[in-house]
């Protein structure tokens, strides 16, 4: 282990002891000379001790901490074959070292996204749990014998039971879809039809605000695709949903549906609303995340849209992209497999 100071030590000691033997040699009597050699002998000796010990004592305790605290596997004959061990060992308890740094790090990070979720999840509830105690408590002060709002307050009470029923279903979708045990049903069926569909099931909503639902993007001829219908469903329509939303009134709304290729097809939901800043369009993805949040809550919605269509997009095994200008819109793209 420790085999290049400890040669040169024992080779000046040697040359040495060799030098000192040859001019006892010359001069000396025979009385010096069992002297000279017996203080050679206990030199070889006390080098071969030295170095056991240094073998046992220090050897052992620099392979222990290897094995222990770094947890790293470091036998003897690689120890013997470093020129320098310990410069090894600094080599990996420095490498450790920032091996745990990064790991606090992200541990810190996985902390704060963990009080983020905890915290949005509580103010998404209380909202709609608060409305409901309202409209019980004035219900049950006398509300319920007057019949110009007993019903009304009701159909409002349940409205909000259904937000949290919502919210509820969103999460339990992401945690199933996070953990991989929402297994997809994937069938072919016809993906211009499937868009038409959405339209009709959001064409109320979008006259609300004066938004046109456009169908110059559909092919007029069925394309086929393997994925799950539901899925997909959900997907397109939460876009649609959100390009209405924070669309511009009187504005108006797009499907493109493009070959890309022999196996690919591509989707594009656009709107000519406001549009997504620079530093929004690296978050909008985050569960919870709203580019305007003040009015994200007054039109309603979990704020966990854009995280589930991410969700299901990625468990087939696709793309899914955004580009928006300032002014002038955004486009939300996708990718699936032609049937």
């Amino acid at each position: 282990m420790f085999k290049k100071p400890l040669n040169t030590i024992f080779i000046i000691s040697g040359t040495s002891f060799v030098f000192t033997f040859s001019l006892l040699l010359f001069f000396s009597e025979k009385a010096i000379w069992k002297l000279f050699l017996g203080a050679f002998s206990a030199s070889v000796l006390l080098f071969i001790i030295t170095q056991s010990i240094l073998k046992k004592f220090i050897y052992k305790r620099i392979k222990t901490l290897f094995n222990k605290v770094l947890n790293i596997s470091y036998d003897q004959k690689a120890l013997k074959i470093s020129e320098d061990p310990f410069e090894e060992l600094d080599y990996k308890v420095n490498t450790f070292l920032e091996q745990k740094e990064e790991e606090v790090e992200e541990l810190t990070l996985q902390q704060q996204f963990r009080r983020e979720y905890v915290g949005n999840i509580a103010h998404e509830l209380k909202t709609p749990i608060f409305t409901i105690q309202g409209y019980v408590l004035t219900l049950l002060d006398g509300g319920l014998e007057d019949k110009r709002i007993n019903r009304d307050y009701l159909v409002r009470a349940d409205r909000s039971i259904e937000r949290i029923i919502g919210l509820l279903d969103s999460l339990d979708l992401i945690t199933k879809l996070d953990t991989g045990e929402f297994p997809l049903e994937v069938e072919t069926f016809d993906v211009v039809q499937l868009c038409h569909e959405v339209y009709d099931s959001l064409e109320l909503s979008a006259k609300k605000r004066n938004i046109s639902l456009n169908t110059i993007g559909f092919p007029k001829y069925q394309i086929f695709i393997d994925a799950d219908r539901g899925k997909i469903f959900q997907v397109i329509s939460n876009l649609v949903v959100n390009a209405i939303k924070y669309g511009k009134n009187s504005g108006s709304v797009s499907i493109d549906i493009n070959r890309m290729s022999e196996e690919y097809l591509l989707i594009e939901v656009t709107d000519d609303g406001l549009g997504i800043s620079e530093d929004d369009l690296s978050r909008i993805f985050e569960r919870f995340y709203r580019v305007d949040k003040s009015g994200g809550r007054k039109l309603g919605g979990s704020g966990l849209g854009l995280s589930i269509v991410k969700h299901i997009v990625e468990a087939h095994d696709q793309t899914l992209n955004v580009k928006s200008i300032i002014g002038k819109g955004s486009t939300f793209s996708f990718t699936l497999k032609l049937s």
